[in-house]
């Protein structure tokens, strides 16, 4: 659509000069002009959105996510204060690649949010809470909204007597889903080894079986030291 005059601008014209000021700027425009930090502030909106559905889980498996949305802000701001007297291809360039960056950032923590490690440590249960013997079986709850595919799981393995016997060298123990029998992998583990156990039809309400074996007489105490969701 397109007024008359010879001093009119179509409709196209004026998305184009605001798609190109928001990505380009006006030039050689004092410091805080809006139009220099219009991509900042884009590119920090898209960050603080990217956080809301970060889980929670092992701080290793944002690095990348983190990256991605710390660069673009550090580009604007650069572009803002320092690059607003360089050449307009220059000043595309890092408003488009921040853009891009911190759209990307945003689509891994969404991936993150679906399939990415969560901890779930603190939702365990383990009964009986006592010392257990030889041949005794545990059962180990975890209580998550939260559906994956595998639990990781990390026992630890302590005297129940201190003092009076030392079987922590010579406990071993059988992980496996109630129900089931343990994988080959998951048979004889000693104190702070993990098990990755397949969770199968098992969702939210997750059910294992820990059997413990040690020298007769001995009495474990056996504790969940980390459990982590994952696909």
């Amino acid at each position: 659509m397109r007024s008359d005059g010879p001093n009119a601008l179509s409709v196209g014209q004026i998305v184009g000069n605001l798609i190109l000021k928001f990505f380009t700027g006006v030039g050689n425009v004092e410091k805080w002009s809006v139009w220099n930090w219009v991509p900042c502030g884009f590119a920090l909106g898209l960050c603080a959105f990217s956080v809301l559905p970060m889980p929670e889980g092992p701080w290793t498996q944002f690095v990348w996510a983190a990256v991605c949305l710390v660069l673009p802000l550090a580009a604007t701001f650069w572009r803002a204060i320092w690059g607003r007297e360089r050449a307009i291809w220059l000043r595309a360039l890092v408003s488009w690649g921040s853009v891009a960056l911190a759209v990307i950032g945003l689509a891994q923590m969404l991936y993150l949010r679906a399939h990415g490690e969560v901890d779930v440590t603190g939702s365990t249960r383990i009964k009986p809470r006592s010392s257990v013997g030889d041949g005794a079986a545990l059962l180990i709850t975890v209580d998550s909204g939260t559906v994956r595919r595998h639990l990781r799981l990390t026992l630890g393995v302590a005297e129940g007597s201190v003092g009076t016997q030392s079987c922590a060298p010579d406990t071993t123990f059988d992980v496996a889903l109630a129900g089931q029998h343990p994988e080959d992998e998951n048979r004889s583990l000693t104190s702070g080894t993990t098990a990755d156990i397949a969770l199968g039809g098992q969702s939210t309400d997750v059910r294992v079986v820990v059997t413990v074996h040690t020298l007769a007489g001995c009495l474990m105490d056996i504790s969940v030291d980390n459990a982590v969701l994952h696909d």
